[in-house]
């Protein structure tokens, strides 16, 4: 059997981001100049036990541990590392290491990029969410107000370890979220990955290793492959938010109770439905993606939890964050929708659409 190469590499107007593949928990291995290291960790609470046993762990780095969850994807958190690093006296030849998920990820990123108007950021993410599609492309940002990346940069790391062995003991609600994320990339570039949800469905679900580091594998490289083209989100990039403007309204609605990756299948669900309502998209792709996500156990109603929502219905609450995403122009909803697998449009939808989509 031909052997997979040990990493890969994307260029990004910041430089060459190189990517790298582990079979062991390691972090990248610090120089020490006249005693010091000039670097700074930042975990969250449950990732710190295993950062403190990965191959090449400084107790000379000092450390940041974040509490866990996307509540602390704020300004307070961004706060708390650029102070840490002033503390050390860390300069612009510093490097900020992030050990976590999506979320520590992205705030360590949007620190970098801020901290002496930008120094270097590594990044070993530890889900498979963060592996497969957050650490890779350069999106910085934290949360405002309860609306979702409102603030942020594009920055990309200079490096990028994923050590596949993190995954084992990664909760169930995590697996899955990463899950998500993988099978858009396959709707969106990949139909071999596609073929991956439908035929080997025992070995996804039971974490086979091979299995899950090649999914991975495939969707990083995908992705990578669309920032190497559009880093700053003009074209084509715009494609791998497909799912997420409604995914995002409900991780609001939610107060970020609903994992990232069960909100984006479900709004690949909405998406495919008012895809189907403008005639737009292919009635067997859409059955095809539907049943996946069915197979999978994530959510595909029109209406996510009814719950009391101050009066208004669960639509009203959804397109009201909606109307705040980041993508809309001249106060349109624009949406990713699909004509196929891997044909892909963004298209300006009319509010009477999305409704319809959500009763």
């Amino acid at each position: 059997m031909k052997s997979l190469p040990q990493s890969f590499s994307f260029s990004t107007p910041h430089g060459t981001t190189q990517v790298w593949y582990s079979d062991t928990i390691r972090l990248p291995q610090l120089s020490e100049k006249k005693g010091r290291v000039d670097a700074l960790y930042v975990c969250d609470e449950h990732t710190l036990p295993l950062l403190r046993q990965a191959e090449y762990f400084s107790m000379q780095v000092p450390l940041v541990v974040l509490p866990a969850g996307d509540e602390t994807k704020n300004l307070d958190s961004l706060t708390l590392i650029a102070e840490k690093a002033a503390e050390y006296e860390l300069d612009r030849h510093a490097c900020f290491i992030a050990f976590g998920g999506g979320v520590v990820c992205d705030i360590t990123a949007l620190a970098a990029s801020l901290y002496m108007r930008g120094i270097q950021c590594i990044l070993v993410p530890t889900t498979v969410l963060a592996m497969a599609d957050a650490s890779i492309g350069g999106k910085t940002a934290v949360n405002l107000s309860g609306y979702k990346n409102l603030i942020g940069t594009f920055y990309a790391a200079s490096s990028i370890i994923l050590c596949f062995p993190v995954l084992s003991s990664l909760p169930e609600a995590e697996y899955r979220s990463g899950l998500a994320e993988i099978l858009k990339t396959a709707a969106l570039y990949d139909t071999e990955l596609y073929q991956m949800f439908l035929t080997r469905h025992d070995e996804i679900i039971r974490r086979d290793s091979t299995c899950l580091s090649l999914m991975i594998r495939r969707a990083a490289e995908a992705k990578a492959l669309v920032v190497e083209r559009d880093f700053t989100e003009q074209g084509e990039r715009a494609f791998l938010n497909f799912g997420h403007t409604f995914g995002h309204a409900l991780e609001s609605l939610s107060h970020f109770s609903i994992p990232h990756g069960d909100a984006v299948a479900w709004g690949i669900s909405r998406a495919l439905a008012v895809g189907l309502r403008m005639q737009l998209t292919d009635k067997d792709y859409a059955a095809s993606l539907i049943k996946i996500l069915n197979c999978y156990n994530w959510c595909t109603n029109p209406v996510y939890f009814n719950r009391q929502l101050n009066g208004n219905s669960f639509a009203d609450e959804i397109i009201a964050r909606m109307k705040k995403d980041k993508k809309n122009r001249d106060g349109m909803i624009r949406l990713v929708l699909q004509e196929d697998i891997l044909k892909t449009k963004v298209r300006e939808v009319d509010t009477s659409i999305i409704r319809e989509v959500l009763i």
